[in-house]
């Protein structure tokens, strides 16, 4: 389905760059990880980072499919740093991300597949997850679950995620085990998730217990010392529509875009704006208007005979890929080192007190004949 062109009225105005940043929405988690001195414990609050980012997987519309080259970057809280995503790949769709702080580093390539199975899509999270805890040594990786979409056509569309995640410390044996509970009839047992972390010895440790949309708590495993590690922030008093959280809306403002924003960004696609304030017919033209763009880039770029490289990622030569992640489904691109310096330079030249989203226009484009029309 993410190769199809879809009517706006189905779709929020968020990309999937920015929907697949939402594990970020609680990095005090991460944060809290790095300062742990307890293994098991910092495992813990890594698999409570997995399970948050599904708090906010309850809305139903779809995000717009970002277009080759474009990024989307994020100041941290605290200016702890900046996360930065690219589209490095239209066909297949993949998408790459990284953020770093004195604490820890995440990397994320993803490359989603669906299925169509008539009422509903089946969505698989191929690709690879790494989070790397500097003070500790500690490198993890995520393995999510699938999803699903009921009801695309007939009936109330909701979303159930179920089956087994894993989260594993490629540093030692340790690693834990969460099951996401389906929905049974009557909604019974809806977004429960229950989960063992392991230690290097094999032996359990720790059990998690909660919902993928609430909370979730630690204790020992016959339950004693129960301690609560994450609970999902509060909803604005006006969610809109499109049930948007607090970390939602921060993602589409200006006011969470680093100085120098690149004129790639996802949030001054015009399509998307558009649609953020509520103008669905020019959303639907803009979005039309980009998407030929890039047909006619892409034709272009075969004429020349040339091949896209991505700005801020490359390919990784030596793809470290443990026994435990081998099977992606797609190559894994890295961080090419190239952002922090051309960031600087960006920002050296930003009119001080401008705002970008308003200032500036939406330019993924290799070409000049792209940005100008003149291509097809």
């Amino acid at each position: 389905m993410s190769k199809l062109s879809v009517p706006v009225f189905i779709m929020e105005p968020t990309t999937m760059l920015t929907k697949m940043s939402e594990i970020l929405q609680y990095t005090a988690l991460l944060d809290a990880a790095a300062d742990e001195e307890d293994a098991d414990t910092r495992l813990a609050y890594i698999c409570a980072l997995a399970i948050s980012t599904y708090s906010a997987n309850e809305r139903t519309k779809k995000p717009f499919n970002p277009v080759l080259g474009e990024t989307w970057e994020f100041q941290l809280p605290n200016d702890a740093g900046v996360y930065v995503s690219e589209q490095v790949s239209h066909h297949p769709p993949v998408g790459a991300g990284h953020a770093s702080t004195e604490k820890w580093t995440y990397d994320l390539t993803s490359a989603a597949t669906t299925k169509f199975m008539g009422n509903w899509v089946d969505v698989w999270p191929k690709g690879r997850t790494r989070v790397a805890l500097k003070t500790k040594g500690d490198v993890f990786n995520i393995c999510p679950p699938a999803s699903r979409v009921n009801n695309i056509i007939v009936g109330r569309t909701w979303i159930d995620t179920f089956g087994e995640m894993t989260v594993n410390n490629m540093n030692t044996k340790q690693h834990a085990v969460i099951k996401f509970k389906e929905c049974g009839m009557l909604g019974g047992g809806r977004w429960e998730v229950t989960g063992d972390v392991v230690g290097a010895d094999g032996k359990v440790k720790l059990a998690l217990v909660g919902k993928w949309n609430k909370s979730v708590t630690v204790s020992k495993p016959d339950g004693s010392d129960s301690k609560l590690l994450w609970e999902k922030e509060p909803m604005p008093a006006d969610p809109t529509k499109y049930g948007f959280t607090q970390f939602t809306f921060k993602q589409n403002s200006s006011k969470t875009a680093p100085r120098g924003l690149l004129p790639s960004d996802s949030r001054l696609r015009p399509d998307r704006a558009a649609l953020e304030r509520g103008d669905d017919a020019l959303a639907g033209a803009k979005k039309f208007e980009l998407e030929e763009r890039q047909r006619n880039e892409r034709s272009l770029r075969s004429q020349k005979g040339e091949t896209y490289h991505p700005r801020w990622f490359k390919l990784a030569e030596d793809q470290h890929l443990h026994p435990l992640e081998l099977d992606v489904g797609t190559p894994v691109w890295e961080w090419n080192e190239k952002y922090a310096a051309a960031s600087e330079k960006r920002a050296a030249e930003t009119v001080e007190g401008s705002d970008p989203v308003e200032t500036t226009v939406f330019d993924p484009w290799c070409y000049e004949e792209t940005r100008s029309g003149t291509t097809g």
